[in-house]
């Protein structure tokens, strides 16, 4: 991508689905190129029906420059491992596989409240209410300017929450149990 070194990347990863909501992260993201003077770039992974729909508000909020349509991939974890900051705009999920996967490679979640979500995130990152891009721009702002140590510990304490919560192994054992008694 030939991104610059010293712009902070943001991810997003999912479906171009109306559940993915990433009208709201756009907008969300236009009031974060107007409220600070961070040089920030929004990395969007996947694809699907609303990719048109997607293209389009980007190009109507001129960030054509700033934003960029990856597509279907299949480095995702080296994406969410070099990203400053994960988000999921979502309006409504199911159990945010995607927000797991992020805290467990060592990156730092902005989410919005929706499905399950605020469980898997436990006590880390930032959780903010959905479908209210200005709370989301807030929350991704706060992220933006929290100190490299603050940061560093949340994402230690996420990976931490994610192996505690939804190893495989442990899940598995606690399925046998279940089963067993």
């Amino acid at each position: 991508l030939q991104l610059d070194h010293d712009s902070i990347l943001l991810l997003a990863v999912g479906r171009s689905h109306t559940a993915k909501d990433y009208p709201n992260l756009l907008r969300a993201f236009a009031q974060i190129k107007q409220n600070t003077d961070h040089n920030v770039e929004l990395l969007i992974a996947g694809d699907g029906e609303e990719r048109e729909h997607i293209q389009q508000l980007i190009g109507s909020l001129a960030f054509q420059k700033n934003v960029y349509l990856l597509g279907r991939r299949n480095d995702i974890p080296q994406l969410m491992s070099a990203a400053d900051l994960f988000v999921l705009s979502s309006s409504f999920e199911g159990f945010g596989l995607v927000v797991a996967e992020a805290m467990a490679c060592n990156t730092f979640v902005v989410a919005t409240d929706c499905g399950g979500v605020k469980e898997v995130m436990g006590h880390t990152g930032i959780c903010c209410p959905s479908q209210d891009s200005e709370q989301l721009a807030a929350a991704l702002i706060k992220a933006i300017e929290m100190s490299p140590h603050d940061i560093q510990e949340n994402n230690l304490n996420a990976s931490k929450h994610v192996q505690d919560n939804f190893d495989l192994n442990l899940i598995e054992k606690k399925w046998l149990t279940l089963y067993e008694s």
